[in-house]
């Protein structure tokens, strides 16, 4: 794992310094109006609806910017739960549509859920790599006033590196932006739009005993993944903008320095922003 190649330098630069001393043609505005009411179907589920995206993926650093494309179909549906799959049956280029086409989705008249895993963004896995758990996550609930928490869930993962063990600790919290009566995108006007949020706050910890257990954060809590989502009435998913952005604290930065240690081949830091637009689609209800 990635993880285990960077966290011997900090575990023996930390041991050291312990030892020394302690847009593209798009409105998306909404209105935020918790009394506006939204009702009707706001991800199909037929076998064989498609949604086709063009991709737009910036490392925020270089300022380098990748364009691609998605197609989205429903592969599979039972009762009330559905699978996506993407770009037959390969890996997906929008951050959110990769969500979406490796977890199980469950629609009923007024939310729709989603259950299983998701990787993080590859900037972010290049330091830190394992999977997320996602339980019964709700991506958007109808007539949820702007700012209402959806859904929310804690989880940790244990690892060991060469003795240390290592506590990852992630939460899970889903909530309501609000909605709107149309929204214009490429040209393009969608009506009866709600919009909602993803996000992951992680952190990495470890505790190392010199003469007494000393608690130190590889990753202080932040928030590593924002997912901004937008809904259409009768189409589904139009818009989604991810944001993905992490630091390793200072201490570990410090401790590197301290022993000379070359950063440029450890990843100290990321951020880049994952655009996906809807460009074509076709839906049977």
């Amino acid at each position: 794992m990635k993880l285990n190649k960077y966290i011997n330098f900090l575990f023996i630069a930390l041991f050291a310094m312990t030892s020394c001393s302690d847009d593209n043609d798009s409105d998306t505005s909404n209105s935020g109006d918790p009394d506006t009411t939204a009702s009707g179907n706001y991800f199909p589920s037929t076998i064989n609806d498609f949604w086709n995206y063009d991709v737009v993926n910036t490392d925020n650093v270089t300022d380098e910017s990748v364009e691609s494309t998605d197609n989205i179909y429903v592969a599979s549906a039972t009762g009330t739960t559905f699978n996506l799959e993407a770009n037959n049956d390969t890996v997906a280029n929008g951050t959110m549509n990769g969500l979406l086409t490796t977890t199980e989705l469950s629609r009923t008249d007024t939310e729709l859920t989603i259950d299983g895993t998701m990787e993080l963004p590859a900037e972010i896995s290049d330091l830190i790599e394992f999977e997320i758990l996602l339980d019964n996550v709700k991506l958007y609930k109808l007539n949820a006033s702007n700012g209402t928490q959806l859904s929310s869930s804690t989880n940790t993962a244990q690892q060991d590196f060469n003795g240390f063990p290592v506590t990852i600790t992630y939460v899970i919290t889903t909530k309501a932006l609000g909605a709107s009566d149309s929204m214009s995108l490429n040209g393009e006007i969608y009506n009866d739009v709600i919009t909602t949020e993803l996000k992951v706050n992680l952190k990495a910890s470890t505790v190392i005993t010199i003469g007494s257990p000393t608690p130190i954060n590889i990753l202080d809590p932040q928030d590593v993944l924002i997912i901004t989502n937008y809904f259409a009435k009768d189409i589904g998913l139009v818009r989604s903008e991810a944001d993905s952005d992490f630091n390793v604290s200072d201490i570990a930065i410090d401790a590197l320095e301290f022993l000379d240690v070359d950063l440029d081949g450890i990843p100290t830091s990321g951020s880049s922003t994952n655009i996906q637009e809807l460009t074509d689609f076709s839906v049977a209800e």
